[in-house]
């Protein structure tokens, strides 16, 4: 799923270099030829597409917002996105169309919209066709794909294309972690069953349940840290929120890890009235202290 609020906020740090470009591809093109050419539209959008693999669809208005022709879709788009052909339909509504209103420019460039073709955020770009007598006699509307187009722009399209096979690795790898926190848990679960059957002494037998729970538990939440991090969500790895939510959240279950783990240490020696162990509970408590120091320092860094 896309993160749309990331996706607009990377829209407003480039809208400027965004709508410089969409105007000046779209006053390169011949508006008059491609208003009721459908075959001109069809070489066109076929051609701009090979080097900007952005662009949705291209279509024509004539005068009052009614399209002309059926609407000219990109290769990039796939079919089940496809909206039935527009011919004849009513688009003096539309965002591009109001801006119109208000604008006396030849070419004009609307803020992002979700598309009803694809159903994902879209900008348009207008170009307005007139005659020898400055009459308007119609419009030329390219759609970008706002998504594809940041992704243009940052040069990010070689690892979207990878991304998928990075998804499956990961949620194999999330999936395995989980399936090991259930078997610790059906293990924790066994014992307590033969502690409460007394078939194992049950101080003993606590500790080693407690202890299942505890790998369990910190085993199942970088399971799902994983998946949610790496295939549930849309990651945004040019950004310093990613990293630092994905380390804090693995920091924190390794802390908490640590931490119940001298705990049950130090408690297991004090019982067993044996110091052995004591010190090196003592140096884990530590170590998770120090852990949970560096990532407060961590965090103060990154987000200063």
């Amino acid at each position: 799923m896309q993160n749309h609020l990331r996706l607009l906020e990377h829209y407003q740090q480039y809208r400027q270099a965004v709508h410089s470009l969409m105007e000046s591809m779209m006053a390169s093109l011949s508006g008059a030829q491609l208003l009721s050419d459908q075959e001109q539209q069809q070489q066109a959008v076929r051609r701009l597409s090979k080097n900007y693999p952005f662009i949705e669809l291209m279509y024509s208005l004539d005068s009052h917002g009614v399209q002309l022709m059926d609407t000219v879709f990109s290769p990039h788009v796939s079919y089940r996105k496809r909206r039935q052909p527009g011919k004849g339909r009513d688009r003096s509504q539309r965002p591009y169309m109001q801006i119109l209103q208000h604008r006396d420019r030849e070419v004009s460039v609307t803020e992002p919209y979700l598309s009803s073709a694809t159903h994902q955020l879209a900008i348009s770009c207008v170009q307005t066709i007139q005659n020898s007598n400055g009459e308007v006699t119609g419009y030329v509307v390219l759609n970008f794909n706002l998504q594809r187009l940041i992704s243009y722009l940052k040069g990010d399209q070689l690892r979207e294309r990878v991304h998928p096979a990075f998804q499956g690795v990961y949620a194999i790898i999330g999936g395995l972690l989980v399936i090991v926190s259930l078997l610790l848990l059906a293990g924790a679960s066994k014992s307590l069953l033969d502690v409460f059957q007394l078939t194992s002494d049950v101080t003993t037998g606590a500790f080693g349940i407690v202890i299942l729970i505890t790998l369990g538990l910190a085993i199942f939440d970088l399971g799902k840290t994983i998946l949610e991090e790496e295939v549930l969500s849309n990651k945004d790895i040019h950004h310093h929120d990613t990293s630092r939510r994905t380390i804090t959240r693995f920091m924190s279950a390794i802390v908490i890890a640590i931490s119940i783990e001298s705990l049950l240490l130090m408690f297991k020696s004090l019982l067993a009235e044996s110091d052995t162990q004591v010190l090196n509970a003592v140096w884990m408590m530590m170590a998770a202290v120090a852990l949970l120091m560096a990532l407060g320092v961590y965090l103060k860094l990154s987000k200063e």
